[in-house]
């Protein structure tokens, strides 16, 4: 065998002889800062960066920068040397005094059909508004704005091809923001994370493609128009206002009607106790008028099972999600407003009949503490659960093996409509 053609085989640079589409799609996974370093491999690699349609210009390209760099001129060279499309591009770690700058990298990059667009101001008590220049990128798939203030000029007419919308700690006016997703028809996802500061006193959502919803904030009311395919909903909400006692008003103006009664196609929701305080603002009906067939899974916080405006809401929305898989409740345990009027509901609606929950696989209970609202709740669950295969218990404070037993005994006791249930205590450290 011919050493000399083996050598040769070994020292052959198989990278550099890949098809220029395979290099390229290796060049836009790495970070900025090695992609720019593959400059000096060879004559032949030098400008192979130039191409590369990913830019992310963030805490990782930052730290990897030796001894004193310029960064605003960096990327400006960056940015001059560039060639083709710039499919993402990232600015995540800039302070203020970067504004000038960023004004005119977003002019620039608005002729580049760019697709995702990642940009962050670091945390600061001051927010300065996004360029205008933001609202002429036609080509925007995917958005995410962190620490910044938005205000849509006047002749913004909106991102059709927008799929996935993140606001992060921004600014926002309720009726521009109304007004931005509105003007997003194609929006799937949309991300709201707004500081405890801002308070959206009425939130419409116009999104007629929408399938995720997230909210972290201060809100007072939210509406979804034409949410034919909202999936999932995760909102997570701070009072304002002292909490709004359940009524039995008949009207149908209700919140738990007005908010999800539209939303059939709901397959998730997770929401804590200030959201459901406010979905059973004026009055909780036994169900909702048009069930919610697709719901699986049904994540909710609550003050207190001695709360009965809470507790209604939460069997409200077990009721009307006949196909319902997986609950899990977390508990605060505070102090009861009137335990007694609690239990004397679930002990009427555990009599009352109701249509099966057939698909029901798993419920978890966090912050468990066996007070007689809790059994009464469990009875009412048990004896609805057809299938239930597995109870799980993460209780408030260490149960003995002696504790879990006799509850688990009693537990067992109640009238069941699965006898396969399994019984499982955890303890508060396990999550």
């Amino acid at each position: 065998m011919d050493r000399t053609r083996i050598r040769s085989g070994l020292d052959a640079d198989r990278i550099s002889n890949l098809p220029t589409n395979v290099i390229d799609n290796i060049l836009k996974f790495l970070p900025l800062h090695d992609t720019v370093r593959t400059s000096v491999l060879s004559k032949g690699w030098q400008y192979k960066w130039v191409n590369v349609p990913y830019l992310a210009f963030d805490w990782t390209f930052k730290e990897n920068l030796s001894g004193e760099h310029n960064i605003e001129s960096i990327i400006y060279q960056v940015l001059l040397l560039h060639k083709g499309p710039i499919v993402k591009f990232t600015l995540g770690f800039f302070y203020f005094d970067f504004y000038p700058s960023i004004n005119n990298w977003l002019f620039f990059l608005s002729d580049h059909r760019v697709e995702e667009l990642h940009l962050s101001y670091s945390s600061s008590d001051v927010r300065r508004a996004i360029s205008h220049h933001l609202f002429t990128f036609d080509h925007l798939k995917h958005l995410i704005l962190t620490n910044v203030v938005i205000r849509p000029p006047s002749t913004f007419k909106g991102f059709g091809r927008l799929v996935s919308l993140d606001l992060i700690r921004v600014e926002f006016e309720p009726e521009e923001l109304n007004m931005f997703t509105s003007k997003c028809p194609m929006l799937e996802y949309l991300n709201l994370d707004f500081s405890i500061a801002s308070w959206f006193r009425h939130l419409d959502i116009d999104a007629p493609n929408l399938k995720s919803f997230c909210f972290w904030g201060i809100l007072s009311s939210i509406y979804f128009k034409n949410a034919t395919y909202l999936g999932e909903m995760s909102i997570t909400c701070f009072p304002i206002l002292r909490r709004h006692t359940t009524s039995e008003a008949g009207d149908d103006d209700r919140n738990m009607i007005k908010i999800l009664g539209q939303l059939s196609s709901i397959t998730r929701l997770c929401c804590n106790n200030h959201f459901l305080q406010l979905l059973t603002k004026g009055g909780v009906p036994h169900k909702l008028p048009v069930n919610l067939n697709n719901m699986r899974d049904l994540v909710l916080s609550i003050t207190g099972f001695g709360f009965e405006a809470e507790v209604r809401g939460v069997l409200c929305l077990i009721t009307s999600s006949p196909n319902l898989q997986r609950l899990q409740i977390t508990s605060a345990n505070a102090p009861a407003e009137d335990m007694l009027s609690t239990i004397e509901f679930l002990k009427k609606a555990q009599q009352e009949t109701e249509i099966p929950l057939c698909r029901l696989d798993t419920v978890t209970i966090r912050g468990f503490s066996y007070w007689v609202d809790e059994k009464e709740f469990l009875k009412r669950l048990l004896s609805a659960a057809t299938v239930l295969r597995r109870l799980e218990l993460h209780s408030a404070y260490h149960l003995s093996e002696e504790e879990q037993r006799e509850i688990s005994e009693e537990l067992l006791s109640f009238r069941r409509a699965s006898s396969q249930v399994e019984i499982v205590f955890q303890d508060p450290a396990v999550i």
